[in-house]
């Protein structure tokens, strides 16, 4: 009985620190550290920017979700820091209805024409690159 409860602590355990690092990156907390990523940029309170990093590999892409209203005015900057070679990492950006307002570019000013979730999606189709994405909504 008491090996079957060591055990069963063992894999409890266990699936709550998977469990931990699944939320951490899912929730949004500011750092990519895989291709693939999927997460909401966080803005401290009353503040008006946010900034996130990551790593992308090679022909995979990052998405980062921005929750903002029609008519702000959003400004995006993305710098690589390069693993391999220079000038590859670019964006998209994505309405909340899908459509594409930014394309294949590293760094845009744009006013908002809806309220809802904005999708940015990196890329860096000739090389591995680590990044970081600095966005400000005024």
């Amino acid at each position: 009985m008491t090996v079957c409860l060591t055990t069963f602590r063992k894999v409890a355990f266990a699936m709550v620190a998977i469990a931990a690092a699944f939320f951490a990156v899912s929730a949004g907390a500011g750092v990519a550290n895989a291709s693939g990523v999927y997460a909401e940029v966080k803005f401290a309170p009353g503040a008006d920017h946010g900034t996130v990093t990551g790593y992308l590999n090679r022909g995979y892409t990052d998405i980062w979700v921005i929750d903002a209203r029609a008519g702000q005015q959003m400004t995006t900057d993305l710098i690589s820091h390069y693993t391999s070679a220079s000038g590859t990492a670019r964006f998209d950006i994505a309405a909340p209805d899908g459509q594409v307002i930014c394309r294949d570019n590293t760094s845009s000013q744009i006013r908002l024409p809806q309220t809802g979730k904005y999708h940015v999606t990196l890329t860096s189709p000739e090389h591995d690159a680590s990044y970081t994405l600095n966005v400000r909504i005024v």
